[in-house]
């Protein structure tokens, strides 16, 4: 499987001499994601997201982020129509951040950030809607509404590695290992990625559970569960492509098996108010 946001072909700083005229197109064609099978998502997108697509955790350099997963296999994304355009009501803010991106930069010993833009993209040249720099070489409008989108998307991701640091604190993350079967009889496996283990999940004593309720992390951790279920609608995605391909005859939904994983079991979720009341009982009591 591909990692997480693997969009940028060039990526370097913005200059307003060298990019002066360097202008970017409109973002309503999404072909540079076409071979995109997941992008990082921050913690505040949980809530739209975790309604469309499988919410999971993969590497992102040295670190561990939460992602939305597109597409099963490697280099698919199911979210493209055949004319390029997004098919879903949320786009996570890592692809509308493209062409740009931060950079970060340590000098003397003091992290920064640069913004920059990948100079081979679709959407950036001599043509396009929106340019960079005024003539004078001031920044544009455009450009310090991106880099404003991109300071408040940095702030998310950091937002975001807190989180992960406190599933990992409580040993809660493990590799995914699920194989998908599809109706023509083949079956696809899906590695590199991570989910959080409902099993310890459960076994969290009450003050575990108490400060996941207290720092907001209870509700993330849900919105993950809850997003699995969306690996059915991927598999209903391919089924139909195959169908529009020829390659399978067509078959009701209900016929698209679903994913089988190493469990085998399906560990049921205590509820939040449930949790609260074994808290409050233990409190208590």
């Amino acid at each position: 499987m591909s990692k997480a946001n693997a969009l940028y072909q060039k990526l370097v700083p913005i200059n307003n001499r060298k990019h002066l005229s360097l202008r970017v197109k409109e973002q309503v064609n999404f072909s540079f994601a076409k071979n995109c099978n997941a992008a990082i998502l921050t913690t505040a997108e949980f809530e739209k997201a975790s309604k469309i697509y499988p919410v999971l955790f993969v590497r992102d350099g040295d670190n561990i982020v939460s992602c939305a997963l597109f597409g099963i296999e490697q280099g698919q994304n199911l979210f493209l129509k055949w004319n390029h355009q997004w098919d879903a009501l949320y786009i996570p803010a890592s692809i509308r951040r493209y062409p740009f991106s931060l950079a970060e930069v340590v000098h003397e010993q003091k992290k920064d950030h640069i913004v920059c833009i990948d100079e081979d993209s679709p959407l950036t040249g001599r043509q396009g809607e929106y340019s960079l720099f005024q003539k004078n070489g001031k920044q544009s409008q455009y450009l310090k509404e991106k880099i404003q989108f991109l300071q408040e998307y940095q702030v998310e991701y950091e937002n975001t590695l807190l989180f992960v640091n406190t599933l990992k604190k409580l040993e809660l993350l493990e590799p995914m290992s699920a194989n998908i079967n599809l109706v023509n009889g083949e079956t696809i496996s899906i590695t590199g990625f991570y989910t959080i283990s409902k099993e310890k999940f459960r076994n969290l004593n009450k003050d575990q559970y108490y400060e996941l309720i207290q720092n907001d992390n209870m509700k993330l951790i849900y919105e993950h569960f809850s997003s699995l279920d969306n690996f059915a609608s991927l598999i209903d995605k391919i089924a139909e492509k195959k169908v529009i391909s020829g390659q399978v005859q067509k078959v009701k939904k209900s016929q698209v098996k679903k994913p089988s994983t190493d469990s085998g079991r399906r560990v049921k979720q205590p509820s939040e108010k449930k949790v609260q009341q074994k808290i409050k009982d233990a409190v208590e009591g």
